[in-house]
């Protein structure tokens, strides 16, 4: 808020400042031209409220202009069609405002040669504003960019740190997962096959770190992590994986992990008389979406709501945020009978 109020009052600074250009070099050029003095023929309080509603034009003159800044910045437009509309909006705003006043005062409107100084001197005034502003934004971008930047290498560098700090447990999860595994008989693959599927689950996620993977990669530990949960489920449910237009996948590169925390939903808020999953993953140009749909217990009003953390989507976003700025989308519905997430990268 405070912010807002001392950008609002810059504003006004700057307005008044221009007010105070604009005004005397038309009263100049009219006086000039007709012969007469402005402050002889005009009162105090006349030339008080000329004053105030110059001041007012120029300030609506400045909000259109850090509009405009703000849109040529966010489309990239080039630097002719930004600098052009920066010239036309002041011709409109300041000859708008000339005719308005000539009106009132002369019932007449001004001639090209009255409005030829005034038009100049705001486009000038108007082009070095625009440039300011634009150099504002862009400099305000970079320094978003960098701590972005510096927030995700600190990031990492804890993510480096904590996997270190963390490297006996694994160690000594994995010899009692071996142990386990050899005291199963021969004759039970199942949970042989169950322990595999655990250890080398456990094992990507701990050697994976926080730099990118081959893709490839990911979608082997997505399909045994989806093959893991596969066990605990009933034979009722109906399970659907697409992952083979994924023929070039070893090419690309990903931040691990990312899709893991969407799997784990599905599979754990599944519900309703048809128990459904279907994931999906595709890529189209540099974009890979990764797409997946669980069926939901209907919207009972009279059942209390089951409670919900949200804490795996809320750290999805934030790591997408930080790995993948404005080169993702996640978009998630719900309707009466299923819940659909589906995440959209850039690579």
């Amino acid at each position: 808020m405070a912010k807002k109020i001392k950008l609002q009052l810059k504003q006004l600074y700057v307005a008044t400042f221009l007010g105070v250009v604009v005004l005397p070099c038309m009263r100049i050029c009219t006086d000039v031209y007709r012969n007469v003095k402005y402050w002889e023929v005009k009162s105090p309080g006349f030339i008080a409220f000329d004053v105030i509603a110059t001041i007012v034009v120029c300030y609506v003159f400045l909000y259109i202009l850090g509009w405009w800044t703000t849109y040529t910045q966010k489309h990239q437009s080039s630097l002719w069609k930004g600098y052009g509309v920066t010239v036309a909006i002041s011709f409109a705003v300041i000859g708008c405002d000339a005719a308005v006043r000539a009106y009132l005062q002369y019932h007449a409107f001004y001639s090209m040669k009255e409005m030829s100084v005034p038009l100049v001197v705001s486009s000038l005034f108007g082009c070095i504003c625009y440039g300011i502003l634009r150099h504002s934004i862009d400099e305000a971008e970079k320094r978003r960019l960098q701590l972005e930047q510096a927030e995700l290498k600190n990031e990492q560098l804890n993510s480096e740190l904590r996997a270190l700090r963390a490297q006996y447990h694994p160690h000594f999860l994995f010899n009692a997962l071996n142990t386990i595994y050899f005291q199963i008989g021969p004759e039970n693959e199942t949970a042989r096959h169950t322990i595999e599927l655990l250890s080398e689950i456990l094992r990507y996620q701990v050697n994976c770190g926080s730099k990118k993977v081959p893709l490839q990669k990911e979608l082997e530990y997505l399909e045994k992590d989806i093959s893991f949960r596969r066990l605990r489920c009933s034979d009722r449910l109906s399970l659907k994986v697409d992952f083979n237009m994924m023929e070039d996948a070893q090419n690309d590169m990903i931040y691990p992990l990312l899709f893991i925390p969407l799997v784990e939903n599905a599979f754990k808020y599944i519900g309703g008389d048809e128990l459904s999953i279907d994931i999906k993953m595709f890529k189209t140009g540099n974009q890979l979406t990764f797409s997946i749909i669980n069926s939901v217990p209907p919207i009972d009003a009279q059942m209390p709501p089951k409670p919900k953390t949200g804490t795996g989507l809320a750290n999805l976003r934030r790591r997408l945020s930080l790995l993948y700025p404005d080169h993702h989308t996640l978009e998630i519905t719900r309707n009466n009978d299923f819940y659909s997430a589906k995440l959209t990268l850039t690579l």
